[in-house]
């Protein structure tokens, strides 16, 4: 039996040493969950502090305890932020879910690439095939259904043709139908563009598997449906089909068991990632309409050398702001609840290099109000300023009110 174990992320909790260490001293944590970097261990004089990191969701820690981690911020802008990052979604891991009730609706593209995650599952085992039962009329068979065939053949003076009762083995399933109504449903509505191409590839590939089948909209008692599936695509089933449920809007956007018990798929979310394209995209939509422009440092071709003499280090801010080709600041994004020490020199450090006049750091805060701090003036000039942006309330505002406070200091 699994404990859910529910924290907010980077917030601590303790644990017994035994919790997570076996008899010999070996540590009991998943080699996946440990490499993704997710969590923090400090040994402390009564157990084991445990700290969760940039990632929200629903994290197997050890094969008896899953971690519960949600955002300090509420889950509606979570939702604004992933559609104004637009989120490289490989990044977002399709799990069962446990998190925190929301009614927003999820963003539909999110849903769909979800789906197209259990699809590609279903098509490397191949679809369902089940046994069913049809009526057959013709030449004679085994199970003759001699009252049909009386009545439709015998009466009428035909001594040849017989009406049988046959059990054939096909993919002519109640869920392979409610399963190319999805196909339908996702492949409307994914961009026709290259990183949405291998998606819809499976939709495709789906769709010819099913070519003979009539779709058959879901409606809200159709999951059972699933039962019929041989056991090992019944998972990967479940998980489309929950999909596609939330996508027709049957179940509310929680992250948790719902009422019935009925298990929800879910997404694992980097949201130090996440915030870092979130603002950048922020700035680069309002400084379109500018004389200004906004590049990211960590694309090899926008990035140039720490030093004057040689290339082997090269730097890579997470936003350039340029007029022209001069550079008028640099930014760090980083999703911490306070900016360290390595922060501020790895800053100090490009502003020098390109000889910026202006060096930004952007963090979120959990306050109610964003701000704009003075840091402090370099022997060369250029000038720091630390922005914190408020995650709660309308999160739209709050980075309208940033970019215009930034082009206030570039001006």
């Amino acid at each position: 039996m699994q404990q859910v174990i529910s924290i907010k992320e980077r917030d601590s909790h303790l644990l017994a040493r035994e919790r997570l260490h076996d008899s010999a001293g070996r540590s009991l944590i998943l080699a996946g969950t440990r490499a993704l970097g997710a969590v923090e261990l400090r040994d402390v004089s009564n157990g084991i502090e445990l700290r969760a990191l940039g990632l929200v969701g629903y994290l197997p820690l050890t094969s008896e305890i899953v971690l519960n981690v949600q955002p300090k911020f509420p889950i509606a802008n979570l939702w604004v932020m992933l559609e104004a990052a637009e989120e490289r979604y490989e990044r977002i891991l399709p799990i069962l879910r446990s998190y925190a009730h929301e009614q927003a609706v999820a963003p539909t593209l999110l849903l769909a690439r979800s789906f197209c995650f259990h699809l590609k599952n279903i098509l490397a085992l191949g679809v369902a095939r089940v046994y069913h039962q049809k009526e057959v009329d013709g030449y004679y068979r085994p199970k003759l259904n001699f009252g049909r065939t009386l009545s439709r053949y015998l009466a009428k003076g035909d001594h040849v043709m017989v009406s049988s009762d046959v059990f054939d083995f096909s993919n002519d399933a109640r869920a392979n139908r409610l399963l190319k109504s999805a196909c339908l449903a996702f492949i409307a509505i994914i961009p026709n563009s290259a990183d949405w191409k291998q998606d819809r590839l499976y939709l495709m590939d789906a769709l010819n598997a099913l070519t003979n089948l009539r779709a058959q909209p879901m409606g809200y008692g159709d999951m059972p449906a699933v039962a019929a599936v041989p056991s090992w695509l019944r998972s990967a089933y479940e998980g489309a089909l929950a999909t596609y449920s939330l996508y027709l809007g049957h179940s509310k956007i929680g992250f948790s068991f719902t009422g019935d018990g009925q298990r929800l798929p879910s997404f694992l979310f980097s949201l130090d990632q996440i915030f870092e394209n979130f603002v950048r995209n922020e700035f680069s939509v309002a400084l379109s309409k500018t004389k200004f422009r906004v590049t990211d440092g960590n694309k090899s071709e926008n990035q140039s050398p720490l030093f004057k003499d040689n290339k082997t280090f090269p730097i890579k801010p997470d936003l350039i702001i340029k007029h022209g080709r001069k550079i008028v600041a640099l930014g760090e994004v980083k999703y911490k609840p306070k900016v360290k020490e390595g922060d501020r020199y790895q800053l100090i450090s490009h502003v020098t290099a390109t000889e910026s006049p202006l060096g930004l750091w952007i963090s979120p805060t959990l306050n109610e109000n964003s701000s704009l701090d003075f840091v402090g003036t370099l022997p060369t000039g250029a000038k720091f300023f630390h922005y914190k942006l408020s995650l709660h309330g309308d999160i739209r505002s709050s980075a309208k009110s940033m970019v215009d406070s930034v082009l206030a200091l570039v001006s």
